[in-house]
């Protein structure tokens, strides 16, 4: 992954001073060159990680006429955009830069639309005074801006906007309550005031008069497509799915995979393996734990790796704290790491690096691009198919060894059951709600300041439970903002290391066919994600193809944090600027109680104050300060 940064001085001053500030704050993320371009009042920077065959010839900013852009830029429909644009490198292979620029001399600020792969650009047309910027559909590379009367700058990481003068480290109330809480369905505010995210798939136009934001993509839970049969559908699937693999494999250095013994991390690794030159290695990064045996997957992991041509490579996390590289982690953190697990992802990156390995590919969406189906199970029950949902209640049953009863209320009932029912049960039984729920630390004040409960309210407000189906649910899985949360997070881990993480699972083409199948080739006779078991049932080993549930990663998580005890103490004794948000004393006690008999409720309100507090020191004012 490179960098990228962009600045338009509106008042038509000067911008290379602070653009070279800008520049400078991620060089981190340039190992393999660097470039900047200004004239007047605008300027583009380019920090390069050659990550593909083409990329030796890219030199950005690039340049054609009144056209300069700069990008982060990962294209998978070459061929068409090849055929379909007049592009000329003087006899050189083509990197994906010029065929952006090429889009955008073809269709204007509507180039976005015809663009497959992972990207964030800058484009700058003198001719139309106007910054176009764009995100790819599901936000792999992320993009930051801020805009005032007198400067809109772009990057591909906040810090790079920090470095402007005018640009304040007020933190965001609301999306401090957002971390708190879980709850990331906000893809635009970042925890400064002053900084924004360009949401996935959209697009922004800026001239010195103004701005335009614009979706310029999305899912429709309501198309579909109907083939002849069920091996027709697992046909597809495969070619799809092959299809992401593949166009993930450009590179010319080292792949690995990210395993851990999953379906999706096993499918990925066994696909890539069979791509993959019998010449070429593939590596395996495996987090792994001796003192956490429920979330250890060595078994699994050991039923893929032991394939021909697989390297497998064990980290070991025994040992590892949620903050134990703090001096790096603090620099390459310019938000609060949100993620329980982060700490495994910075370990399984850091050992790519060590290995040489420049692109590693993982499983991340997996779940919701090729769907459990289990949404099917209240739609049977709302439309009256009584004969096919007790047939699936008892396959479901059978396959996870659950009484069917509970399946039925769990599966079936409880989906139907309005948000407001539920909270009612729970006030009955004198259960936590809403933002208490949650967190059972936060200062009550602080929740009802940011509206945290109103938030709740709404984002459980899904619409009508008569008009759910299978495919709107899996549609809003698909869109969560925790997905780009965490994609953002994982983004600043491998900057920090020069690797590029990948995601098959979020290639546009194999999720809108995903979605746009029938729910019955996701969920059929008991089996979850029935479509990514079968099409790839002649590959993957039977003991993954056959899993019912995930590893539940809870004890290796508490393990973990247990080991930021003395940390955890000095912030129960003094939470400092974090009181604004939470009590001191429901901290103290959620700290005794993970102590005594450890929980993930307690053990998330605990990471997520810690986080918060680490990041603070470093990056934040408060809006006191």
């Amino acid at each position: 992954m490179s960098g990228i940064v962009a600045l338009l001085d509106r008042g038509r001053g000067g911008v290379d001073p602070d653009l070279k500030a800008m520049h400078e704050r991620i060089d981190h993320r340039g190992p393999d060159g660097e470039g900047i371009w200004c004239d007047g009042p605008v300027g583009l920077g380019h920090q390069q990680l050659r990550s593909t065959p083409e990329a030796e010839h890219d030199d950005q900013p690039c340049r054609d006429g009144a056209v300069v852009v700069t990008g982060d830029i990962r294209l998978d429909n070459r061929a068409t955009l090849l055929d379909a644009l007049d592009v000329a490198n003087g006899g050189k292979p083509i990197p994906d830069s010029r065929l952006v620029l090429a889009a955008y001399r073809r269709w204007g600020e509507a180039c976005p639309d015809h663009l497959v792969g992972s990207f964030a650009f800058a484009l700058w047309d003198s001719a139309a005074g106007r910054l176009l910027c764009a995100r790819d559909c599901f936000g792999v590379k992320p993009l930051y801006y801020h805009s005032s009367p007198d400067t809109f700058a772009v990057g591909s990481e906040a810090k790079a906007l920090l470095a402007l003068p005018d640009v304040d480290r007020t933190l965001d109330e609301r999306k401090v309550g957002d971390l708190l809480t879980g709850t990331f369905e906000d893809k635009e505010r970042t925890y400064y005031r002053d900084i924004r995210r360009l949401p996935p798939a959209h697009a922004i136009s800026v001239r010195s008069d103004g701005s335009r934001l614009w979706q310029y993509w999305d899912l429709d839970p309501t198309d579909s497509v109907t083939l002849g049969s069920d091996a027709a559908y697992e046909r597809r699937f495969r070619e799809l799915f092959e299809q992401a693999v593949r166009c993930r494999l450009r590179t010319d250095g080292t792949v690995g995979t990210a395993l851990s013994g999953g379906l999706d991390s096993s499918s990925i690794t066994v696909v890539a393996r069979d791509l993959l030159s019998s010449a070429d290695p593939l590596l395996t990064f495996s987090n792994v734990y001796d003192d956490a045996p429920t979330s250890d997957e060595r078994e699994f992991v050991e039923r893929v790796t032991e394939r021909a041509g697989i390297d497998s490579r064990y980290v070991f996390m025994d040992e590892v704290g949620m903050l134990d590289d703090r001096e790096s982690m603090g620099w390459h953190y310019d938000q609060p790491p949100h993620d329980t697990m982060h700490h495994a992802i910075w370990e399984r990156m850091k050992r790519a690096d060590e290995a040489g390995v420049n692109v590693v590919l993982e499983g991340a969406l997996g779940d919701s691009a090729t769907g459990y189906g289990l949404g099917l199970i209240p739609e049977l029950l709302r439309t009256g198919r009584w004969g096919r949902l007790a047939a699936e209640i008892q396959a479901i049953s059978e396959r996870g060894g659950a009484p069917r009863h509970r399946v039925f209320l769990h599966h079936a009932v409880l989906p139907l059951v309005p948000p407001a029912v539920r909270r009612t049960y729970r006030r009955i039984r004198d259960e936590p709600v809403l933002a208490e729920r949650k967190n059972p630390t936060l200062r009550p004040a602080f929740v009802d300041r940011v509206g945290l409960d109103e938030k709740l309210r709404e984002r459980y407000a899904t619409g009508s439970v008569l008009r759910e189906t299978a495919r709107r649910r899996q549609c809003r899985s698909l869109t969560f903002g925790t997905i780009t949360a965490s994609l953002e997070t994982t983004d600043l881990v491998a900057a920090a290391f020069g690797v590029e993480p990948r995601y098959p699972f979020t290639d546009r083409r194999l999720v809108e066919f995903s979605l746009a199948m029938p729910p019955t080739q996701q969920l059929s006779e008991g089996w979850t994600r029935s479509i990514i078991r079968r099409s790839l049932a002649d590959r993957l080993p039977e003991e993954i193809g056959t899993r019912v549930w995930k590893t539940d990663m809870s004890q290796g998580f508490w393990n973990s944090l247990a080991r930021e005890d003395d940390r955890l103490e000095r912030l129960v004794a003094d939470p400092g600027p974090l009181e604004d948000f939470v009590d001191q004393d429901a901290l103290r006690a959620a700290h005794e109680r993970f102590a005594e008999t450890q929980s993930t409720r307690d053990a998330r309100a605990l990471w997520r104050a810690l986080s918060l507090s680490t990041w603070m020191k470093t990056w934040a004012h408060t809006s006191g300060q």
